[in-house]
């Protein structure tokens, strides 16, 4: 009878043994099938992490570790603890949970300051441990959800050889705000809940010129990145980037549409070629809370009861394309239905700008000199052209609070001859609005010198002109600070136009100019 069990429990052992194998074997196996490079022979994998371990490979991540706040008022403290992030079942797990917790107020770090916090997550990056210039930087997620959740997926330059944020760039390859909430979309229908998730360069000059461009892929109605998980991608080549959802190439940005101006020698200068996204960037991997994003979208705020939340790694893996190491060509995967994202085109200064006695910002059409930018932290406000009984004009509509839409100058405008006796005019027709939403006109130089007026309440359906005073408006300064010198700078003004709607609104706009009285 011993001898039977003996054998029975040998039996017993190989046949778990075998099981094992094979489950690992189809695991192996879904994971490779879930791999869309592997489609392309030509992408060579130089770099990985399956999470196969018991543990974070600090080989391959180090810990960032602030109550910073990502300079947006982001509500968590990033820690090294286990209970934030560590490896289970082939998954690293990034946890969000609801408790105070005292750090750093420095972004390196350093405890000179500290402050009290009352979330905690964790933020992972490879810098100095991974480093690359081009290839394709695919990475298996299952994104948090509720509100207050922002998962981000994305990188940043190593050296910033371009100089400080944003001028060296950063890659968004994938950001969520608020999964599985009541949708903000402009074109959302009733009871549909949030399923966006983002694709974003920013680039331009140092905080606060900096600018960025990107678009949002929505899963299909029976779908939520909350739910499963996708795969995220990005293909980074010579001079352009593109986007990908689960092999499905959704957006594509060129370097037509990015710049960096940075400061060398004391002088202002334009980076060459595809500057800035010609430098090795590193990967990063974190959950925020809140946030200027976060809190001002969907249902504002944060959901204290939808935490703890975590975001899922299957695995990141890097590749480089074999046929054209230097430049990264060669591999494209594209889309036919691809979104081209039109960016920001740099403009050489014109010191002759605004000197005439009337100079057009919109008539009929945008000035080709100017560019609209539209600030929408809270997926909530959108703008396009119509055509009235009038003419041209701009139609804006606002769902929530937060949000602008900016007629800018990139290379910024001296407009001092405009101080004294100048006005900015404008007809603006007001189609229906909240009784308590206010209407904002600025003018700006990079927040926060930015100055604003508030506009009265005019009749609901009927065209009116608005004239402000270019000093009256400057001199009212930014109703956000208290402090006075926190206003527009007239000889460096960015933003020559901004309306920006405080609440729900939608509005008409046309015959947008100044006029520089004698």
């Amino acid at each position: 009878m011993k001898k039977i069990n003996i054998f029975k429990n040998i039996a017993v052992g190989l046949i778990i043994v075998i099981m094992s194998t094979i489950t690992l074997f189809f695991i192996a196996q879904a994971k490779e099938s879930n791999h869309p490079a592997s489609n392309n022979k030509s992408w060579q994998l130089v770099w990985s992490d399956e999470f196969d371990g018991h543990d974070i490979d600090g080989n391959k991540w180090s810990h960032v570790v602030d109550c910073y706040g990502g300079g947006n008022n982001e509500q968590q403290c990033y820690t090294d603890r286990q209970q934030n992030s560590f490896v289970k079942d082939g998954l690293l797990n990034i946890i969000a949970q609801r408790e105070d917790f005292v750090g750093s107020a420095n972004a390196d770090g350093s405890m000179s300051r500290t402050t009290t916090l009352p979330y905690t997550s964790s933020k992972l990056r490879t810098m100095n441990k991974g480093d690359w210039l081009y290839g394709r930087f695919e990475i298996r997620a299952k994104l948090p959800y509720g509100q207050g959740t922002w998962p981000a997926i994305w990188m940043l330059p190593t050296d910033y050889v371009y100089g400080g944020w944003a001028a060296s760039g950063e890659i968004d390859i994938v950001e969520a705000a608020n999964l599985k909430t009541p949708s903000g979309a402009v074109d959302a229908i009733k009871n549909e809940l949030e399923s966006r998730i983002h694709g974003t360069l920013h680039f331009g000059e140092a905080w606060p010129n900096n600018v960025h461009s990107g678009t949002a892929y929505k899963f299909a109605a029976t779908m939520n990145p909350a739910d499963s998980f996708h795969t995220y991608a990005i293909e980074w080549q010579e001079g352009e980037i593109r986007w990908y959802v689960d092999d499905i190439h959704y957006a594509t940005q060129r370097k037509s549409g990015w710049y960096s101006k940075y400061l060398l020698n004391d002088e202002l200068v334009v980076g060459e070629g595809s500057a800035p996204y010609d430098q090795k960037f590193h990967l990063i991997l974190n959950l925020a809370v809140g946030g200027a994003w976060a809190s001002g979208a969907n249902n504002k705020g944060i959901d204290e009861a939808a935490y703890p939340q975590k975001l899922q790694i299957d695995y990141v893996r890097v590749y480089q394309c074999n046929l054209s190491v230097n430049t990264g060509a060669g591999c494209e995967t594209i889309g036919e239905n691809a979104e081209l994202v039109k960016g920001h085109k740099i403009i050489t200064p014109d010191k002759t700008l605004a000197l005439g006695a009337n100079f057009d910002l919109y008539q009929s059409a945008l000035n080709e000199v100017l560019v609209f930018n539209l600030y929408d932290p809270g997926n909530s406000i959108s703008y396009h052209e119509v055509t009235t009984e009038n003419g041209r004009a701009l139609s804006i509509k606002q769902q929530g609070d937060n949000g602008n839409i900016a007629l800018q100058y990139p290379a910024h405008a001296d407009l001092s001859h405009l101080f004294e006796k100048g006005q900015l005019v404008f007809d603006v027709k007001i189609k229906s609005r909240e009784t308590n939403s206010k209407l904002l006109v600025k003018l700006g130089s990079g927040w926060p010198m930015v100055s604003d007026v508030e506009l009265p309440h005019h009749k609901i359906g009927q065209w009116q002109q608005v004239r402000l005073n270019i000093a009256e408006l400057i001199n009212s300064g930014n109703s956000k600070h208290t402090d006075p010198l926190m206003k527009a700078v007239i000889n460096n003004i960015h933003s020559l136009f901004v309306v920006e709607p405080k609440g729900p609104m939608e509005l008409l706009l046309k015959n947008i100019r100044f006029e520089n009285r004698p």
